[in-house]
């Protein structure tokens, strides 16, 4: 028998060559077009004087092409190698040969891996030799050609082991294709779905506030982009490395107890059925509120989308199954989800754990987060750059604390919800408290029924001096030039250059900022009447509108006798 099963194994692995062995061959060919012809031809263009590209390291050479690899070419081995499981007649004569179901699915796995692992080193070798044999004139080193080999490996072994696990869950290889690429999307798919809709249904839940967390790290696709930038941590190679092996050793336990009927059909074990019924209409349900809420914006919409997207899912998922489209007769199934997503839309409308109505204790307030978003919340305040308007603010003062909570303690009372029929700004409000707990919270509002609780806010001076650059104690370099520009046709009208007129002129500007109405603030273009360019010391540039409530700037202008001149045309 050993002999047997020996010789068993040896003509697998020949016929695996003649079946499947070419896409090893051309996996090795795509992965040298992708990096070795790159780096030849860019010794070419540096032996004949012409531009040459100084590439950081190997992703940064072709970085979508080689993640179309990454992404592809497991997937298609995959399904190729473990096809015949999905054929009736093929499925039962694998399995009646000598050899365990085990022994061959780590048979067809381990060919598989070489498939990967061997064209992949074979590049990293050859990219060696062009590197140091070619002397490319480039800062690429050994270390990186090393952590490309790894972290392309990692991936394709992922991808790999994912799509054999999907393929034992179905008994169709276009649908193994499919359901893997559904799998990478669906964490941080259904987490979009989650947060956007219970926005819709909660009162205040900050979806952007979730949303703004680094979601593009689970999907795999968008982290293998960033590879180039960012390398895997040690952590996350051992996230990936143990994904493999739970992933693989799954498979292998779900293909043990797979049966050969479940050939050609859709899913493989009658326990997935229900899941996937009712998982695609579930998905689908949050897919119909998700779209009519952002395009709509009114609740009995979002029902509608609710309701005839998840007919639909539901239905278009009894259609796989079944592979017919005579499944209408199963409406009891629907009516049963529609029953429990009914009662759960309820619970979760009617707030049962108080989330709407929860406030910290005023005195628990160490400092207070008021905006139109959450980023700044999200990042502590820290930006990359300096805007000249700031409009989200941490508030420490006791007064602005107050007139934030007071704010709060009215949305609260009032519920307000998205409608496409006022005009609505976004509020963000957001605590932090003094033992280092944080809350946050987004509304959308019309502006002028809560007016007079954003007078006091922001025409603080806290706020005031935040909000404006030029009001800063620091952020800025000195202004060497001054320019306004017409309304209408954006020309330039106005230079001003003297020293001793810029310094002046500042001094009005910030004046004005400091005065300015809260009205004005919020509605700027109402009383937009053209355009100022500060030029900073250091090169860069300051836009701010020219407004009809720069009162002191107008007057600046009259007594310099710049009025005219500055406006053009614009009278």
């Amino acid at each position: 028998m050993p002999s047997k099963i020996l010789s068993f194994n040896r003509g697998l692995l020949v016929q695996n060559l003649r079946s499947v062995g070419w896409i090893g061959i051309v996996h090795f060919l795509l992965w040298f077009a992708a990096i070795p012809l790159q780096l030849l031809m860019a010794y070419s263009q540096q032996e004949d004087g012409g531009v040459f590209i100084e590439w950081k390291n190997l992703y940064s050479i072709s970085a979508e092409f080689q993640t179309m690899i990454v992404f592809t070419l497991p997937v298609l081995l995959a399904a190729l190698l473990f096809r015949y499981m999905q054929g009736k007649q093929s499925s039962d004569f694998m399995h009646s040969l000598p050899v365990q179901r085990a022994e061959l699915f780590c048979q067809q796995a381990v060919f598989g891996v070489m498939l990967i692992v061997i064209p992949i080193m074979l590049i990293s070798l050859l990219a060696i030799v062009c590197r140091y044999g070619l002397s490319l004139s480039m800062p690429l080193a050994i270390g990186d050609i090393i952590r490309w080999t790894w972290e392309t490996a990692i991936m394709e072994l992922f991808v790999f082991a994912a799509s054999v696990f999907v393929g034992i869950m179905t008994g169709m290889s276009t649908l193994q294709v499919v359901f893997t690429y559904i799998l990478f999307l669906f964490p941080a798919g259904i987490t979009v779905l989650l947060l956007t809709n219970t926005s819709f249904l909660l009162v205040g839940f900050p979806a952007d506030y979730y949303l703004s967390q680094n979601l593009e790290a689970i999907v795999p696709f968008f982290r293998y982009l960033k590879l180039e930038a960012e390398p895997l941590t040690a952590g996350e190679s051992l996230a990936y490395l143990l994904l493999i092996m739970v992933v693989l050793i799954l498979a292998i336990w779900l293909y043990q107890k797979r049966h050969s009927e479940a050939a050609t059909q859709a899913l493989a074990f009658p326990a997935l059925r229900p899941i996937f019924k009712y998982g695609v209409a579930f998905c689908t349900m949050l897919v119909g509120g998700f779209y009519f809420g952002a395009t709509q914006n009114q609740f009995s919409w979002i029902v509608f989308g609710y309701v005839t997207f998840s007919f639909i899912g539901f239905f278009v998922a009894e259609m796989i199954i079944e592979k017919t489209w005579r499944v209408f007769h199963k409406w009891k199934g629907y009516a049963y989800f529609a029953a429990a997503m009914v009662v759960i839309g309820i619970l979760v409308h009617l707030d049962i754990t108080g989330y709407e109505k929860r406030l910290p204790a005023l005195e628990d307030i160490r400092q207070v987060y008021f905006g139109g978003s959450v980023y700044d919340f999200v990042e502590n305040g820290k930006r990359s750059y300096v805007p000249f308007e700031q409009e989200n603010q941490f508030l420490k003062e006791k007064e602005n604390i107050r007139a934030v909570y007071a704010f709060h303690q009215q949305l609260v009372k009032d519920q307000p919800r998205p409608s496409r029929f006022t005009d609505q700004r976004q509020v963000a409000i957001g605590y932090v408290l003094k033992n280092g707990k944080r809350m946050i919270r987004q509304y959308n509002v019309p502006s002028e029924p809560y007016f007079s609780y954003y007078k006091p806010i922001l025409e603080s001076k806290e706020y005031k001096k935040n909000y404006y650059l030029l009001l800063r104690d620091q952020g800025y370099s000195p202004i060497r030039q001054v320019a306004f520009y017409h309304p209408e046709t954006g020309g330039k009208t106005l230079t001003i250059i003297e020293p001793q007129q810029i310094d002046s002129f500042i001094e009005a500007l910030k004046a004005d900022l400091m005065e300015e109405s809260a009205s004005a603030m919020l509605d700027s273009h109402k009383v937009w009447q053209g355009d100022i360019e500060l030029l900073q010391s250091d090169g860069d540039t300051i836009h701010l509108m020219w407004k009809k409530t720069y009162t002191h700037v107008e007057k600046w202008l009259k007594d310099h006798q710049l009025l005219e001149k500055t406006r053009g045309n614009a009278e």
